[in-house]
């Protein structure tokens, strides 16, 4: 064990310094647990992972190996400086607290130094192959997707970290949707109809669907009918366009709640509810998050920052369950709630705006083009997907969110124009 994890070290760190568009490929894969093969979170020393913690700090670590390193375009580096402003607030808060001590605090925001991919894809942004990138996120796509497909029939075929007795269950879900929108690239802007990307789309829609996260798969939906249908070839918006699908959306829901024998009854009983709070679904996330509900309503304003379980703080934590997801504040399946627990309704309300005043650039005249624009939509799913599925505070969001955040920030609209089919 000792001899994999030098290894994993020794090829991330030669890949960092002296082939930084390799080691953004050696990244991703690692956190796909390299095809379903090999995990870097089972390197646990004192309990403690340190696999991709380890990544992360050679990830910081490679950066001052470019000469100028600090230069960073204007137009990023407000958000990098935002980002460590975000993790430092989260470490030092529940210090000055007095709810945790800072090495326990810098444990527990781990998860956060996902975003360092980015400002080391900003510092190497000269040495990185987009078009490289762009072609292993494909075949994650593709890949991804055959897993979950052949799953169904064969399951003991899958990789046996995705498989695990009883569900396959791949990492992540959300390069699938990433591939959707390049692919949707092709169809959209390739003077040829390409039957066989069709045939792609379908396939990775296929492979998202049983994936069984629903948020993503109809985010995903409504992104890509949005950027193939209602976008133009200029990439306007026309009212035409969107009148047109309106009526014919209008009209398909009404044939389907007039011939689907049983589905009107069934959509008022799920809207009333909603609407009541009597939904199975919300009710038991609100109780499964009771305790964090609670812990909220103390800290409304600016939260409690990173907060370990091993820490103090967390013994007088009255929690409501006894499985490992109730007993820490950090939750995976509610983004929002995750994020208030850390940064409470102001450092949130911050958070999403600065974040989205980025993500958005895409949707406006001076940055628009083909693949910024789909990656704006991809990462606008993201406010959506985040109430069921933390996109924004765990890896499975974060990386996937950081290369979209990077293809947008660095296409440039000639080149994509003029290279659809050979770039993406």
């Amino acid at each position: 064990m000792i001899m994999l994890l030098c290894g994993f070290y020794g090829i991330g760190l030669i890949l960092g310094i002296k082939h930084p568009s390799y080691f953004v490929l050696y990244y991703i894969l690692a956190s796909t647990k390299f095809l379903g093969f090999i995990d870097p979170s089972s390197f646990i020393v004192s309990g403690i992972e340190i696999g991709f913690f380890g990544l992360n700090l050679i990830t910081i670590f490679s950066i001052f190996f470019k000469r100028r390193w600090y230069v960073i375009p204007q137009e990023t580096q407000w958000f990098i400086y935002f980002i460590i402003a975000m993790l430092l607030y989260g470490i030092i808060k529940p210090f000055l607290d007095s709810n945790s001590s800072l090495y326990l605090a810098l444990m527990a925001s781990k998860e956060s130094w996902f975003y360092f991919l980015f400002l080391y894809m900003v510092v190497y942004r000269d040495r990185i192959d987009n078009p490289q990138l762009l072609k292993l996120i494909k075949f994650l796509g593709i890949y991804l997707s055959s897993i979950y497909i052949i799953g169904i029939a064969f399951p003991e075929f899958a990789p046996p970290l995705y498989y695990n007795g009883r569900y396959i269950r791949t990492f992540f879900p959300t390069y699938i949707s990433l591939a959707i929108f390049l692919y949707a690239i092709r169809i959209k802007f390739s003077n040829m109809r390409n039957l066989k990307d069709r045939l792609i789309i379908l396939y990775l829609f296929l492979g998202l669907f049983l994936a069984s996260h629903l948020s993503i798969t109809a985010m995903t939906i409504v992104g890509f009918i949005l950027y193939k249908y209602i976008y133009d070839k200029q990439l306007t918006l026309k009212k035409i366009i969107i009148t047109r699908f309106s009526l014919i959306v209008f009209l398909c829901a009404s044939l389907a709640l007039l011939f689907i024998k049983g589905l009107y009854d069934e959509v008022v009983i799920n809207v009333e509810g909603i609407i009541t709070g009597e939904n199975n679904s919300l009710s038991s996330r609100d109780i499964y998050n009771g305790f964090r509900w609670e812990a909220i309503d103390k800290q409304k304003e600016f939260g409690y920052g990173f907060i370990h379980q091993s820490s103090d703080f967390m013994k007088g934590v009255k929690t409501h369950g006894v499985n490992r997801f109730m007993e820490r504040f950090t939750v995976i399946d509610s983004g929002y709630v995750d994020m208030l627990i850390k940064f409470g309704y102001v450092g949130t309300a911050i958070i999403l705006i600065v974040l989205f005043s980025y993500y958005a650039l895409g949707f406006f005249k001076t940055h628009k083009n083909p693949l910024s624009l789909a990656m704006s939509i991809y990462l606008t799913q993201y406010l959506f997907i985040n109430y069921t599925w933390s996109v924004f505070t765990f890896a499975h969001g974060i990386i996937p969110g950081v290369i979209a955040f990077h293809l947008l920030s660095s296409s440039k609209p000639p080149s994509i124009q003029n290279n659809i089919n050979s770039n993406i």
